[in-house]
């Protein structure tokens, strides 16, 4: 399509951007690029509907077809997508393109990435442009000016009052902007495009669409930018400065004649152009509406506590100037030519591995392993990316030391009963095994309990789960990818067809909506199968025992008192007595309809945390609790807690139809907390709470009822979640074998009882968390 044409098209949308113009190709053409335009025409002929300007590059027999902050497309019209992707696919075909990728102009948010996984793209490990960045309402000058930070509104005054000037470059100015190109660069540590570059992109792009713009004092440059306009969009794409009058406040002075010069030419809004990408991936996690993206002052962030290079220190200059954090859906790919798409795909992801993992998977699996490092983010190939900032790295650990494993857990925030060392050793009764990984981070640390098995004999299915795990501090938002990244190199080097994790975060924090974002964002998926309840509830013990109490409904304090006034006494039980508790649970589950493990398995899970609790220092422990009638020569109710660190969870529960009106469940729960009491625990966990609150018919609803008279706080969590390592594996796994299960069930019941019942699938109390 002629230049002129496409233009036109372009600077009319409202999703136009300079890196999709004309004049943007034919710079990137002088650098090895080769520019390619698609479209989509309307019914004329005359102009386009849709379209994308691609770029292409050869390397080594491979090339790549790259369309930045493209394709310009209604993404809302699936008849205009499907055409757009059918064109641009075919093009790629006939031009030899082994991949294409795109980086459309789309906010983060799950919606958008679904709608490109739809048209076969996947997210790519090879982002060019910055994902995240601060966009800037471009208003009148009185609202942009109380947007801003007062110290910055001030330092734009400051500096015209001080002497600095800011005009719109000449060619012949282009020697100093050079210099001062070459002096940031020298400074700050990153590349500087060659000063044939900058010139041609002075000579292409100005004045119609960019300009070079100079701050100087007494006729000496101090510092400049360039500023492009496509549509409504202006963005800061370069700057520099001198180390020379910085209390003139120079930079304050250039970023507010950018913003008027791009509303000058039709822009709405100024795109600050890069920040650090967590801090976009919190923005998107905390947004209720994802494509207004979040306030930069509105982020739960100490400014001061960032660190100082790179990005952090640009973001903390940017977000003075008021504007919106938000993230884009970054780079996706889509393989164009299968066999040269495969190569190009394992050279990225080969780059974020190091054979150290898989010298870790060689050792003997008695003593230590030692630490490896291996890279959590790709570094784009110097021919494609415009940045070079580091990957973020960190280090695994497999620990085999109980009391070591203990110490690591411990330290990391909330740490859950179900990733003790306890735990996993109870799991391994049931053909489950569990390794001990620490994630170490360059600033964090993270700690996962990995537990996997094969679920059918001689079949390689092998399945992984965390089990209210990792444990991290999950507001961490680098913190919580390299984790992350961990737990998906792990899986797939351990030949699981899935992971699946079950993260102790509340969804209603912003913790918890960044985890969620971060899952998202990484391809995992919710799961069908939620091994553990999702919900919780909890009570705070560090009130005391007479606010307790005040928190209870009145009925619950009256049936409390009443059991005691009847007689009913709580105790705690002896190993011994672990049979009788069985036989109450076993009636229990009888009663309520629910499926038990045998015997055998709650014996070595009970006996475990008995013998912890026993053990000076161990931070897990447990109790028996039994509640005993005057009338009655068996407990008539009981209760097993787990415990670790401050934290004590009511697990299981049983009780007879004996004496209940005498209300010994009552008395038992408050008894329960009284212990965690004298444990030294401040949180009392209730262990399960309805999916749906509000939900008359949720099955949980009557046990909720009981919790919520005593004062239970609803906590929902994010639930579990699954990483898809083979999609083939993980169908045979999730679907074919229940079915397969289910039916051998009902064949052998049909069987013995003579007659037809329906199938029925596994419970929780069959699954591998209880």
């Amino acid at each position: 399509m002629e230049a002129t044409t496409w233009d036109r098209w372009l600077t009319r949308r409202e999703d136009g951007h300079p890196l999709q113009l004309s004049r943007w190709g034919m710079l990137k053409e002088r650098f090895g690029w080769r520019m390619h335009r698609v479209a989509l025409l309307d019914e004329t002929g005359a102009s386009p509907q849709a379209g994308a300007q691609m770029l292409l590059r050869s390397a080594y027999g491979f090339k790549l077809a790259y369309v930045p902050r493209g394709p310009l497309v209604n993404w809302q019209d699936e008849t205009q997508c499907a055409a757009l992707f059918e064109l641009l696919e075919s093009e790629c075909h006939r031009l030899g393109a082994s991949v294409l990728k795109i980086e459309p102009a789309l906010i983060d948010s799950p919606a958008n990435r679904a709608l490109l996984a739809r048209y076969g793209f996947q997210p790519s490990l090879q982002t060019i442009q910055p994902p995240s960045t601060i966009w800037i309402d471009l208003a009148d000058d009185e609202a942009m000016f109380a947007a801003m930070k007062s110290k910055w509104r001030y330092n734009v005054r400051l500096a015209e009052r001080k002497g600095v000037a800011v005009r719109v470059m000449e060619r012949s100015d282009l020697p100093a902007f050079h210099r001062l190109m070459q002096e940031t660069g020298a400074r700050d540590g990153f590349a500087v495009h060659s000063d044939t570059y900058f010139e041609a992109a002075f000579a292409l792009l100005t004045p119609d669409h960019a300009a070079f713009l100079v701050a100087e004092y007494a006729g000496e440059p101090l510092a400049a930018i360039v500023v492009a306009v496509a549509g409504k969009q202006g963005v800061y794409l370069w700057g520099a400065s001198s180390e020379r009058e910085r209390g003139r406040m120079p930079n304050h002075a250039l970023q507010w004649a950018g913003m008027r010069w791009a509303r000058s030419r039709g822009a709405s809004v100024y795109d600050l152009w890069g920040i650090p990408d967590p801090l976009g991936q919190l923005a998107m996690a905390m947004a209720h509406t994802p494509e207004q993206g979040v306030a930069a002052e509105a982020l739960p962030i100490q400014l001061d506590a960032l660190p100082a290079g790179g990005l952090w220190g640009v973001y903390r200059f940017k977000q003075g100037f008021g504007g919106r954090v938000v993230r884009m859906v970054g780079a996706w790919d889509k393989a164009i030519r299968p066999l040269p798409a495969r190569f190009y795909f394992t050279g990225l992801a080969f780059k974020q591995r190091t054979s150290g993992l898989r010298n870790l998977l060689r050792q003997a699996s008695e003593g230590q392993c030692a630490p490896l490092a291996f890279s959590v983010r790709t570094e784009a190939p110097s021919s494609l990316t415009q940045t070079n900032a580091p990957g973020a790295r960190y280090t695994l650990e497999r620990i085999e030391d109980p009391g070591r494993w203990r110490a690591v857990l411990t330290q990391t925030p909330s740490p859950h009963v179900l990733q003790s060392w306890e735990w996993g050793e109870v799991k391994a009764q049931t053909g489950w095994r569990a390794e001990r990984i620490v994630v170490q981070t360059s600033g964090a640390a993270a700690a996962f309990q990995f537990l996997w098995r094969e679920p059918i004999p001689y079949l390689p299915l092998r399945v992984a789960y965390i089990p209210k795990g990792p444990a991290l501090d999950w507001s961490d938002v680098e913190c919580v990818d390299a984790t992350l990244s961990a737990i998906e190199e792990y899986a797939r080097s351990k030949k699981c067809v899935f992971v699946k994790i079950d993260p102790n975060v509340r969804e209603d924090t912003t913790a918890g909506r960044l985890t969620l974002h971060a899952l998202q964002r990484r391809g995992w998926r919710f799961s069908a199968e939620q091994i553990q309840f999702k919900n919780t509830a909890f009570t705070d013990l560090r009130m005391g025992e007479d606010a307790l109490l005040a928190a209870m409904k009145s009925k619950w304090r009256y049936n409390i008192r009443l059991a005691q006034k009847r007689g009913v006494r709580v105790r705690c039980g002896e190993e011994k007595e672990l049979d009788a508790f069985y036989a109450l649970y076993a009636e229990t589950a009888r009663r309520d309809g629910f499926l038990i493990r045998p015997a055998a398995y709650y014996r070595t899970a009970w006996r475990a945390f008995l013998a912890a609790q026993r053990e000076p220092g161990n931070p897990a422990g447990g109790a028996l609790l039994l509640a005993e009638h005057p009338d009655d020569p068996e407990p008539v109710a009981g209760l097993f807690l787990l415990r670790y660190g401050a934290t004590v969870w009511y697990f299981y529960g049983a009780s007879s139809d004996r004496h209940r009106r005498d209300m010994p469940n009552y008395l038992l729960q408050w008894e329960a907390m009284r212990w965690a009491i004298a444990q030294g625990c401040t949180l009392y966990d209730w262990w399960g709470a309805p999916t749906q609150p509000d939900d008359p018919a949720d099955p949980l609803q009557g046990v909720w009822q009981f919790k919520q008279g005593f004062g239970a706080e609803f906590q929902p969590h994010i639930g579990a979640w699954d990483y898809v390592i083979s999609p083939l594996g993980y169908r045979a796994v999730t679907q074919a074998l229940p079915f397969a299960l289910s039916a051998m069930r009902w064949a052998r019941e049909c069987a013995e009882s003579g007659r037809a019942v329906p199938p029925r699938t596994g419970s929780p109390a069959e699954r591998p968390g209880r």
